[in-house]
């Protein structure tokens, strides 16, 4: 059974080795990329950062971002964000990461927002799949790239980051485990 709350500093030596392991030491960024020291910088992601266990175990992590925050990437207004994903590499496939979303799904209806939007990797296809089977859909209006979001001064050879959107509704999030089996 997954169990997820609001992590603690007892948590954040676990945090970063499972979000390294699932970033950097799965090939999907670079360990020397600025993005790669963003995941692990637990001061900066404390607030809003959620884990995920198993048996008492820190199996995954995610950030939960609301509307407003500085820390939100793609989100338009009314609209719930979660950012940096992680499960660790031995959970992974056995429902940790859809309980994490599922998580940020109940969070941003149980505020009343509308959507809730995130970011992925073109090489992160299996959560690209998970995101699907949950009730994402691409938006590729708003996928972007450094150079798009003003962090880099040279578009060429930039990867596009890809968005998704859930909208919510009444009837979208159980508060339960009914997304576990769709």
């Amino acid at each position: 059974m997954v169990t997820i709350r609001l992590a603690t500093p007892d948590d954040f030596v676990a945090v970063r080795e499972l979000t390294t392991a699932a970033y950097v030491t799965a090939g999907h960024i670079d360990p020397n990329s600025s993005y790669a020291q963003t995941l692990v910088d637990m001061a900066a992601r404390q607030d809003g950062l959620y884990v995920a266990e198993v048996d008492g175990a820190i199996a995954g992590a995610v950030n939960f971002v609301p509307p407003g925050s500085q820390k939100s990437q793609v989100a338009y207004d009314n609209e719930g964000e979660f950012r940096m994903l992680a499960v660790a590499p031995h959970y992974q496939g056995r429902g940790v990461g859809r309980a994490l979303v599922q998580f940020a799904l109940d969070m941003a209806q149980s505020q009343g927002l509308d959507r809730v939007a995130i970011t992925t990797m073109a090489s992160m296809t299996s959560a690209q799949a998970m995101y699907e089977a949950m009730g994402f859909h691409r938006a590729p209006e708003r996928d972007w790239n450094l150079y798009t979001a003003g962090l880099a001064e040279d578009p060429e050879g930039l990867e596009t980051f890809m968005v998704y959107v859930h909208p919510l509704n009444s009837t979208t999030s159980s508060k339960g485990d009914s997304w576990l089996t769709t």
